[in-house]
């Protein structure tokens, strides 16, 4: 008996994350952010991996492996997205660069043997940890990162030289068991099996093979996968865009929190509640998300994410409380996390228009705090005195040197911010 099975595994679509897609020069007598310097790509590569390793191993799950294959795919369509300032994953014949049309095309060029590919992408980031907590805070592809499924990776990194802010980050991952059992003499003997799932459409694998290689890294990974995970610090504390766009009514709302019931354990799950607390003032202006209100219907039925519709706080810690049943037992699990900490002094903008007073020669963080769903900061408008680096959308950290003594203000399409120096 054979089972015909394609399998095939994408995980969300592209993501464009940039800090700076909003921000653009009104006059000449204005300067917008400085510019960076061009990274260091192929530390930039090393680090991606090794940041993505991090946070799987502080969640105790596998590390995932190199993979020379997947590097391959990822480096091309990376070289592919930065010459021709694109933001997909997929191709189009013709173009610079094409290597094909779909990431499991790329990745069976490559050299991959197996099917069972994801990918992740995100374009226009300064560097590796840019890349990684843009892809974290937007949930489809925190999902891909975090799938208990895969073991192996390849990372792929370019930036153009003479425009630092158009470059591309690249993740094709995948499982090497599955990868291996495709590069093995076709099964050929009675009972059960699959195809479809190799370079060679043909080439078949026995059926209880198959199995076992889909659940060995889910058993070895654990049963419930949390992120923010316990413990965690310098959590962001936005979400800006994705696409798909789990909130489309929303530019700027909290970091999401997560939690996946690993099916290899859970075979059924009900979710009772889902609550976020920040210290212990519970947030209350939530969306709670899984597959039967998913927009898009990517989660799947062990999947759920609790949206904060308002931006979470800086240097405060949050807690987090699921209320689940499995097998008619009901259960709890809660766990803690901290929000990113401010380096300078922190100033908060409450008001469309408002008057601060900063200290000349050093560093400040300026933080517009959302007045509305949309409310990010665009067309920014600022004196050429000053030395201006955005941290996200909503908040940037400002530097005036020491000779500065003159007030002057910062204005944007929806805010003004009047500015006093105290000079020292």
């Amino acid at each position: 008996m054979r089972i015909g099975f394609a399998l095939i595994v994408i995980v969300g679509a592209f993501f464009t994350y940039g800090l700076l897609d909003n921000v653009a020069i009104a006059s000449s007598k204005v300067l917008t952010e400085r510019k960076r310097l061009p990274m260091d790509v192929s530390f930039e590569k090393v680090q991606s991996a090794t940041l993505l390793n991090t946070i799987r191993e502080a969640m105790q799950m596998q590390r995932l492996s190199f993979n020379s294959h997947l590097e391959v795919a990822a480096q091309l369509h990376a070289d592919y997205l930065v010459a021709n300032h694109a933001s997909s994953h997929d191709e189009i014949a013709g173009y610079k660069y094409f290597r094909g049309v779909k990431p499991l095309d790329r990745a069976l060029k490559a050299g991959y043997s197996s099917s069972y590919i994801s990918e992740n992408l995100s374009t226009k980031n300064w560097d590796a940890e840019d890349s990684i907590n843009g892809l974290f805070s937007a949930i489809y592809h925190r999902f891909g990162f975090l799938s208990p499924s895969i073991d192996e990776l390849g990372v792929g990194v370019t930036q153009q030289s003479n425009e630092t802010q158009n470059s591309a980050f690249v993740y094709v991952m995948g499982n090497s068991e599955l990868n291996r059992l495709c590069t093995m003499k076709s099964f050929s003997g009675f009972g059960k099996y699959v195809f479809g799932v190799c370079r060679e459409k043909e080439h078949r694998i026995a059926e209880k093979k198959f199995k076992e290689a889909l659940n060995f890294n889910k058993k070895n990974n654990p049963q419930i996968i949390l992120y923010p995970y316990n413990g965690q610090s310098e959590v962001p504390p936005a979400f800006y865009a994705e696409v798909p766009d789990p909130l489309p009514e929303y530019d700027v709302s909290g970091f999401p929190v997560s939690i996946e019931f690993n099916d290899y354990f859970f075979h059924d799950v009900t979710l009772y509640s889902f609550e976020l607390f920040k210290g212990k003032e519970r947030v209350n202006n939530v969306q709670l998300m899984d597959k039967n209100s998913d927009p898009h219907m990517r989660f799947t039925d062990k999947q759920f994410a609790l949206f904060p519709l308002d931006r979470l706080a800086y240097d405060h810690t949050y807690t987090a409380v699921v209320a689940y049943s499995s097998k008619g037992v009901n259960k709890e699990i809660r766990w803690t996390f901290n929000t990113k900490k401010p380096r300078e002094e922190l100033h908060i903008i409450t008001q469309k228009e408002e008057t601060i007073t900063i200290t000349a020669g050093k560093s400040h963080m300026i933080y517009f705090k959302p007045l509305h769903a949309h409310d990010i900061v665009q067309n920014i408008r600022f004196p050429n005195s000053m030395d201006i680096e955005f941290l996200d959308n909503n908040t940037f950290k400002l530097t005036l040197n020491s000779n500065s003594d003159e007030s002057f203000d910062i204005e944007s399409d929806s805010r003004i911010l009047h500015i006093n120096i105290n000079s020292q």
